[in-house]
């Protein structure tokens, strides 16, 4: 499971990094503003229009989280396990990505991994994949039999 994650934050860092700065600065001067209008007006208008603020900031930052939860949804989903065996592998020059055809029982799926890993399998290799059920990208690939 922290495999999942460690990847999942390698490749979306800057994403999150950007979210999570623009929630503290919001945020800070929410609060500063908050502390503000307590201290030296505490009238009721000052906090009305505080809290229309506040909501407008609120949705602005609900849309940012789901601009985030729409481009990398796998932060909320499960990871997937595939047990198998390799049926294909192929270079998909479209996207400049390697994809490799995997076997459970009657089921056939596409995942996309790295170099190194499309090298090292063969076809009708035996191999357990740990990967990011949206993406179809490979965490981890265990290689569980071989037929050489």
């Amino acid at each position: 499971m922290a495999d999942y994650y460690r990847y999942l934050w390698s490749t979306t860092w800057p994403n999150l990094i950007v979210l999570f700065l623009i929630f503290g600065v919001v945020l800070s001067r929410m609060g500063w503003k908050f502390v503000g209008i307590w201290r030296y007006a505490r009238d009721a208008w000052g906090f009305i229009l505080w809290t229309g603020k506040a909501l407008i900031w609120v949705g602005v930052l609900g849309i940012y989280t789901e601009l985030l939860l729409f481009s990398q949804p796998d932060w909320f989903a499960k990871p997937g396990i595939i047990q198998g065996s390799v049926q294909g592998k192929a270079f998909d020059s479209g996207s400049s990505s390697y994809v490799v055809d995997i076997r459970n029982g009657s089921e056939r799926k596409q995942f996309y991994v790295d170099f190194y890993v499309y090298e090292q399998l063969k076809i009708d290799d035996q191999v357990k994949l740990l990967y990011l059920p949206a993406r179809r990208e490979v965490v981890r690939c265990e290689l569980v039999g071989s037929l050489q």
